[in-house]
């Protein structure tokens, strides 16, 4: 059997269709969670692109935070056949290694992979594009698969790069911006 590879997804890769299209045999699939993590709406995607304004749209990465807090997402296995699609589809960010947790339970802990652009040019969500609200979207149903409280867990933990109006923040979640 081929060695496989876990992955901990926090973005748009929470979305089965999302995740199926890069990596149609992903096994072992379940919510998860890591500590000391926020989502942070701040990189400017290589493929995902606003005709409208012209731009990349902004994608999530990770940032530090308070040892404590919690940021969900999931886990999955890759055998290494799967490997070379998803580093192309992730090729913005660094593969590093992260303790997942079960989401719902104590399960056991894990070493999986995560994939994170720590050194970048910090860029700013697309409020008023089709195309930014569409990776939203995408982030959001897979967090609904998952469940209400998996779904609120992902807005109380992920930040817009540069929004720091709560009345804005509050659109975007709404879709209203």
């Amino acid at each position: 059997m081929a060695e496989s590879t876990k992955i901990f997804a926090y973005g748009s890769l929470m979305d089965n269709a999302s995740l199926r299209g890069i990596v149609p045999r992903a096994t072992n699939l379940y919510p998860a969670k890591i500590y000391g993590f926020r989502r942070i709406f701040n990189l400017a995607s290589h493929y995902r692109y606003c005709p409208e304004k012209q731009s990349p749209v902004c994608v999530l990465n990770l940032e530090r935070s308070e040892p404590d807090c919690v940021l969900n997402g999931i886990c999955f296995e890759i055998d290494q056949s799967a490997f070379p699609a998803l580093m192309n589809r992730e090729q913005i960010y660094q593969m590093h290694e992260v303790t997942v947790h079960r989401y719902n339970d104590d399960g056991p802990h894990l070493l999986a992979s995560l994939f994170w652009a720590k050194d970048h040019e910090c860029f700013r969500y697309l409020t008023g594009s089709n195309a930014q609200k569409h990776y939203l979207n995408i982030c959001m149903s897979g967090c609904e698969a998952f469940g209400p409280r998996f779904l609120e867990d992902f807005k109380q933990t992920t930040v817009f790069w540069g929004i720091d109006s709560k009345e804005e923040t509050d659109r975007i979640w709404r879709g209203n911006w």
